[in-house]
C-alpha cells in the first residue's frame, strides 16, 4: 500500500463494561476482561469497523485491554494480523464540561503511551475508580475553575509535553439534548473554540436546517464557523448491538489526532458518512529499473490524488514522462518531422536517460480490482502485459492504450490544446471511446457489405446487359433460321416438320440443362453447409465458474443433440441428390435423350434428302450452332443472376444502415458535447449536430475528380453547400447518390449518354461539360471508395464570456489561461481513467484556483489524479492524499535525484517540505483553515 491517506470506517464513541449505564455482564477479572476485549475486536472485524475510540466517561480503565486485544489478534489460520490490517484503537474520554455546558470527546494518538494516560485525568481534576472496580465513578461536570472553555482545555492538555499536538477535542453537536453544544447561549463558545470538528450521537441526518447551517458555516450569529461532524453509535451493550450502527469514514495516513484534525479541515475530501466513492481504475505503482538521474526507483501511487513536489529539475516531470511512456500514452510517429515537440522531448528523454542504462519501466495498474502489469524495455522495445494471475504476453502499444488508457498532459500542454482541433476532439471522444469503436466496427462491417453488394449489383447489371445482347442476337438468328427454312425447296411435308422441330428440341435441351445445373448447384451449396456444420457446436473449454452448472450442462447437451439432428438432415439432403437417389429424374432424362437421339437421326436424314438446298442447310446449321452456344450462355447468365438475388435492394438497405449508423454517431457525439459543456461549468459550449468534417470530404472529392479538370472552387462549393445545409449528412448522401448515377453510365456507353438530373451538382454550377467529364473519369470503384469512407464530425467549440447574456467567442480566441482553465474544469468533472498533468498551474488562470481546488475534491472520487506542482494551494488545499517529494542526492552537484519523502500532509516532514520548497506553502496551510472556511 502507498504511504498516503486512505479511508477507514470509524466509530469514535464506544463505551466499555465499566460504563455506569452498561447493559449486560460486567467482566471483573483480568481474564474476563481480556475475553471481552477479544470479543469486541472480533465484532469490529465482523462488521468491517476499522477504527474505534474507547471513550468512557472520565475513565481510561478498559482501554489497555482492548488495545492489547487489537495488537494480538489472530486470523482464521492462527497467524498474527498484519499491522496494516489491525483494528485501530484510539484512547479517549467522554468529558462533561461546565463551561460551556456540554459534553465533548477527547481522542488521543493511537500509539500514545498507556502509562501516560492517568496524567491527563489528574490534570482535569478527575480521580478515577480503581481498575478493579466494576464501574467508573459517577460522572460529574469538570468545573470552570479547572477548565473554563475549550481554549483553556486545549492549553491545559498542551501543557503535558508528551500530549502536546497529539489530541483532538470534539464537542457534542447533536440536534437535541442537554449535552449538545448547539444550544442557545453557546454561540460565543462555538465561535471562539479551537475545535475543528465535533460528534453527534447517532446519524448526522438528525440535524434540522438551523444546526445544519451552523456547522456548515453559514450562520452569522455563530461566527460563520464551519466544522466537521462524526457520526457515533454510543455503544453500551454487551451484545454490541449498537456498535458501528452510526459510523464515519475518515481518511488518514497514520492514526493520529493530527490526521483527524486534517480530516476536519478538509471534510469535503477526507470525511464521508457513507461508503466513500473511489476510482476503480487507477495506477498503483511505477518501477524504473535504472535511469540516468533517478537511478532505480519505485513509487506507489494513491488511489485518489498523488502530488509530486520538489525543486525545479529534481525529476518530477521525468517520473510522469516515464509513466506515460510505460503506458504507451501517445503514438510516436515514424516520421520524426511529424512529431510534436512534446513527442520529441519524451523520446529524447528515453534515449538519453533510459536506453544507455538498459532501463525498463514497469507499471502496475488496477482495473476494477484486476491487477495489470506492464513492462516496457527501452533497449529491445518489447512490451509485456500480465493480466491478473495469467502469464506475461507480448503486446503492442495500441493494445496497452486500449486496455490501460490514461489522459495525460505535459507542461503547458493544456494551454496549447485550444488551437489544436484534434486534441479538443479527444476531450469529446475519449469518454465514449468504446461506443465510437463499436460504431467504427459496425461501419467497417457494413462498408464491406456495401462493397460486396455493389460488386454484385454491377455484376448483375453487366450480366443483364449481356443477356439483353444475347436475346437480341438470338432474336435475329431465329428470324434468319425461320427465313432460311421457308426458302427450302423440294422437301416433303414430313421432312419439313422434322426440320422445323429442331428449334423445339434445342429449347428442350436448354430446359434439361437448367434442371441438371440446379441439382448440381444445390448439391454444392449443401456440401458447403455440411462443411460449416462440422465446426458446430463450439465446445471449446473455458475457465469461467458457473452459477447454474447443472442447467448449463443440460442446455449444452440439448444443443449438441439439436446440431446432431441438423447434421443428419444436411447429410440426408446431400444423399438425396446423389445419382442413386434420383431414379425418377434419371429415368426421365434418359427417356428424353432417347427421343433426342432418334430425332437427330431423322433430322440428318431429312437434310440429306435434298441436294438443291445444301447452301441454305449449311447456313441453317451454322446459325443453329450459334443459337445453341447463345442459349447456353444465356442459361449460365440467367442462373448467375438468380444466384445473385437482389443485390440492388441489398445495396440500398446497407447504405441506409450506413447512414443510420452515422446518424447514431452524431447523436452520441452530440450528447457527449452537451455533457462536455455541462462539465465545463458553463465555460465552454460544444456543438456537433452540423459539424461534419468537411476537410475530409474535400480531400475525397478532389481525389475522385482527379483528371476531370474541375476547379478547386467548384469542389469547395460542394463542401459549402453540405456545411450550410440543415442536415449536412443527408446533403452528402444526395451528392453521393448523384455521383453513383454518373459513375454507372459507362456501363451502357455504346448507347447515347443521357446524363440524369443532378440537383446538388447543378446548384453548384456544374454544367453539362463538368458532369460529362465526371462520367468519363469517375469509375464505379472510385465511387465505391467515396461511398464507404467513414464520415467524421468535428465539434465546434466556443468559450462563454457571459453566461447570463449568452455571449460567446470561438474557443481559439480565448486566452491561453481561459482555455486551460476551462479544459481542466472539464477533466476534473469527468469520471474515468487516471488524469496525469505536469504542473497544471502553469496553464490555468490564477483567479480560478479556488474553483479548481473544489473541483479536485470531487474529481478524486471519480478518477485518479497524478499531478506535479509548484503551487502549494493545489497540493495542500486540493488535499493530496499522497505527496511525493523529489530532491537532489547532493544539493551541491545537482546531478542525481532521489525520492526524499512520501506521505500525506498528516506527516510533519511532508508539511515541512511543502512549507520550505513550494511557492506559498505556509500561506496555503493558513488558507486551509481560513479562506476555505475550514
Amino acid at each position: 500500500m502507498d504511504k498516503g491517506a486512505h479511508f477507514y470506517r470509524c466509530d469514535f464513541q464506544a463505551h466499555s463494561p465499566r460504563d455506569v449505564k452498561w447493559s449486560g455482564d460486567r467482566p471483573l477479572t483480568a481474564d474476563e476482561r481480556k475475553d471481552y476485549a477479544r470479543d469486541f475486536i472480533k465484532k469490529c472485524r465482523e462488521i468491517a469497523l476499522h477504527a474505534v475510540a474507547i471513550t468512557d466517561h472520565h475513565d481510561f480503565g478498559f482501554y489497555p485491554y482492548i488495545k492489547e486485544a487489537a495488537n494480538s489478534e489472530l486470523d482464521d489460520n492462527g497467524q498474527p494480523i498484519s499491522d496494516q490490517e489491525k483494528i485501530i484503537v484510539f484512547p479517549g474520554l467522554e468529558l462533561t464540561l461546565s463551561t460551556p455546558p456540554c459534553q465533548a470527546i477527547l481522542i488521543i494518538d493511537a500509539d500514545y503511551q498507556i502509562n501516560n494516560l492517568n496524567q491527563i485525568l489528574h490534570l482535569l481534576g478527575i480521580t478515577p475508580n480503581s481498575a478493579d472496580e466494576a464501574t467508573t465513578i459517577e460522572t460529574l461536570p469538570i468545573t470552570n475553575t479547572i477548565v473554563n472553555g475549550f481554549e483553556e482545555l486545549y492549553d491545559k492538555l498542551n501543557s503535558i509535553e508528551t500530549l502536546r499536538g497529539k489530541f483532538i477535542v470534539l464537542p457534542n453537536l447533536s440536534e437535541k439534548g442537554r449535552h449538545t453544544l448547539l444550544r442557545a447561549g453557546n454561540s460565543e463558545h462555538y465561535k471562539k473554540m479551537p475545535c475543528v470538528g465535533g460528534y453527534v450521537d447517532g446519524s448526522i441526518t438528525q440535524h434540522g436546517n438551523g444546526n445544519k447551517n451552523i456547522i456548515s458555516g453559514i450562520a452569522k450569529e455563530w461566527g460563520y464557523k464551519s466544522v466537521a461532524a462524526f457520526q457515533t453509535s454510543d455503544n453500551r451493550q454487551r451484545d454490541f448491538s449498537a456498535l458501528g450502527t452510526h459510523s464515519t469514514w475518515v481518511k488518514w495516513a497514520t492514526p493520529t489526532a493530527e490526521a483527524l484534525r486534517q480530516a476536519c479541515l478538509a471534510k469535503e475530501s477526507r470525511l464521508s458518512q457513507n461508503l466513500p466513492e473511489l476510482p476503480q481504475i487507477f495506477i498503483t505503482k511505477i518501477d524504473v529499473t535504472n535511469s540516468k538521474f533517478l537511478s532505480s526507483f519505485s513509487i506507489e501511487f494513491n488511489q485518489q490524488y498523488t502530488a509530486l513536489i520538489g525543486g525545479r529539475g529534481t525529476g518530477k516531470s521525468s517520473i510522469l514522462e516515464y509513466l506515460r511512456w510505460g503506458l504507451c500514452d501517445q503514438t510516436v510517429l515514424s516520421n520524426i518531422d511529424e512529431q510534436s515537440d512534446l513527442d520529441r522531448r519524451r523520446q529524447s528523454l528515453i534515449n538519453k536517460t533510459l536506453i544507455p542504462f538498459n532501463g525498463e519501466v514497469q507499471i502496475t495498474f488496477s482495473v476494477n480490482g484486476i491487477i495489470h502489469l506492464v513492462k516496457r524495455n527501452s533497449v529491445n522495445k518489447k512490451i509485456y502485459l500480465k493480466i491478473g494471475n495469467n502469464e506475461f504476453e507480448q503486446v503492442n502499444e495500441d493494445e496497452v492504450r486500449r486496455i490501460l488508457p490514461i489522459q495525460a498532459y505535459s507542461q503547458k500542454q493544456l494551454s496549447s490544446v485550444g488551437v489544436r482541433t484534434e486534441e479538443l476532439k479527444r476531450f469529446i471522444q475519449l469518454p465514449i471511446a468504446n461506443q465510437l469503436n463499436n460504431l467504427k466496427f459496425q461501419l467497417n462491417d457494413i462498408g464491406k457489405k456495401i462493397r460486396t453488394s455493389y460488386t454484385n449489383y454491377l455484376r448483375k447489371k453487366g450480366l443483364q446487359n449481356e443477356i439483353d445482347e444475347f436475346n437480341l442476337e438470338i432474336k435475329s438468328l431465329n428470324n434468319q433460321v425461320e427465313n432460311l427454312r421457308s426458302q427450302l425447296k423440294g422437301i416433303s411435308e414430313r421432312d419439313q416438320v422434322v426440320i422445323a422441330n429442331k428449334k423445339k428440341y434445342d429449347f428442350e435441351q436448354s430446359l434439361i440443362n437448367k434442371a441438371k445445373r440446379e441439382i448440381s448447384s444445390t448439391e454444392i451449396k449443401l456440401r458447403e453447409l455440411n462443411d460449416f456444420l462440422k465446426l458446430l457446436p463450439d465446445n471449446s473449454p473455458h475457465s469461467h465458474s458457473l452459477q447454474n452448472t447443472k442447467l448449463i450442462t443440460e442446455i449444452n447437451a440439448a444443443r449438441v443433440r439439436k446440431f446432431d439432428k441438423i447434421k443428419s438432415l444436411a447429410k440426408q439432403l446431400i444423399d438425396s441428390l446423389s445419382q442413386s437417389n434420383l431414379p425418377e429424374l434419371t429415368m426421365l432424362f434418359e427417356k428424353w435423350e432417347i427421343l433426342k437421339v432418334n430425332y437427330e437421326i431423322q433430322y440428318e436424314a431429312s437434310k440429306a434428302k435434298t441436294t438443291s438446298n445444301q447452301v441454305q442447310l449449311a447456313e441453317i446449321q451454322r446459325l443453329e450452332n450459334r443459337l445453341s452456344e447463345l442459349n447456353k450462355n444465356l442459361e449460365e447468365r440467367t442462373q448467375a443472376i438468380n444466384e445473385l438475388g437482389d443485390p440492388e435492394n441489398d445495396l440500398n438497405q446497407f447504405r441506409d444502415e450506413w447512414f443510420s449508423l452515422h446518424s447514431q454517431k452524431i447523436t452520441i457525439l452530440n450528447d457527449q458535447s452537451q455533457n462536455f459543456s455541462q462539465l465545463s461549468k458553463g465555460l465552454i459550449k460544444a456543438e456537433i449536430t452540423k459539424s461534419i468534417e468537411v476537410k475530409q470530404i474535400k480531400t475525397e472529392l478532389t481525389q475522385a475528380f482527379q483528371g476531370t479538370r474541375i476547379s478547386e472552387n467548384k469542389i469547395q462549393s460542394l463542401c459549402d453547400i453540405i456545411t450550410s445545409s440543415e442536415n449536412p449528412l443527408e446533403q452528402w448522401k444526395e451528392l453521393v447518390n448523384e455521383l453513383k448515377a454518373l459513375a454507372e453510365i459507362k456501363l451502357s456507353e455504346e448507347k447515347k449518354i443521357e446524363i440524369p438530373e443532378t440537383p446538388v451538382l447543378s446548384s453548384c454550377d456544374y454544367n453539362d461539360g463538368n458532369r460529362t467529364r465526371i462520367v468519363e473519369i469517375l469509375t464505379p470503384e472510385a465511387w465505391l471508395n467515396l461511398a464507404t469512407k467513414e464520415i467524421e464530425f468535428s465539434p465546434q467549440f466556443q468559450y462563454i464570456t457571459n453566461s447570463h447574456m449568452g455571449d460567446v467567442i470561438p474557443f481559439s480566441e480565448a486566452s491561453a489561461g481561459q482555455q486551460a482553465t476551462a479544459l481542466l474544469t472539464v477533466l476534473l468533472n469527468q469520471p474515468g481513467t487516471p488524469l496525469v498533468i505536469d504542473q497544471p498551474e502553469d496553464d490555468i488562470d490564477n483567479r480560478a484556483i479556488k474553483d479548481i481546488i473544489k473541483n479536485i475534491w470531487e474529481a478524486k472520487k471519480k478518477r485518479q489524479l497524478i499531478f506535479t506542482s509548484h503551487n502549494a494551494n493545489l497540493v495542500v488545499n486540493g488535499d493530496a492524499e499522497l505527496v511525493v517529494f523529489c530532491d537532489y542526492r547532493e544539493s551541491r552537484s545537482q546531478t542525481r535525484g532521489i525520492i526524499k519523502a512520501e506521505g500525506a500532509i498528516d506527516y510533519k516532514i511532508v508539511r515541512d517540505e511543502i512549507t520550505s520548497v513550494m511557492e506559498g506553502g505556509e500561506k496555503a496551510f493558513r488558507l486551509r483553515k481560513d479562506k476555505y472556511g475550514f
